[in-house]
């Protein structure tokens, strides 16, 4: 039974997307066992499989990764940001929204270390039945398009 559900919106070709990589799978593995999920999403549905499983390769990604066909979860979430990620508890409520952590100020501008780890907190409070600190940050990385519907 899955405690808390990661949704992360990634895409192939945002760097700091793919600068996150590591420390969402960290994330994962630490969390994983505690019954926490993790997916990641490309918002760009013209992105192919192959592409989806070769930047999953490259990246040693090890959650689940899928295509958000018709941008569904984008519309769903109003996710605007790759990367943004969403704490999704089992009653379908969003816990968190926001950044991984606040490495990047700004998009170009990065600390050597982040000094809060939002994401981190987020599921540590939500796994011991607590409020998460900050429900929502902003998300600093490059922008989803929407497509036509």
């Amino acid at each position: 039974e899955s405690r808390a559900t990661v949704l992360a919106f990634v895409s192939v070709d945002c760097p700091i997307a793919n600068f996150y990589q590591p420390t969402l799978r960290k994330l994962a593995k630490r969390f994983e066992p505690q019954g926490v999920s993790f997916f990641q999403l490309h918002p760009d549905s013209d992105l192919t499989p192959s592409a989806a499983r070769k930047h999953a390769t490259e990246f040693g990604i090890i959650s689940p990764v899928a295509i958000d066909l018709n941008q569904t979860l984008v519309r769903r979430f109003a996710a605007r940001i790759t990367p943004e990620v969403f704490v999704v508890t089992p009653d379908l409520a969003t816990a968190y929204r926001g950044r991984i952590d606040d490495t990047y100020t700004t998009f170009g501008k990065r600390r050597p270390e982040p000094t809060t780890r939002d994401l981190e907190a987020a599921l540590t409070a939500v796994l011991a039945g607590k409020k998460v600190p900050a429900a929502r940050t902003r998300a600093v990385g490059c922008t989803i398009f929407l497509e036509d519907e």
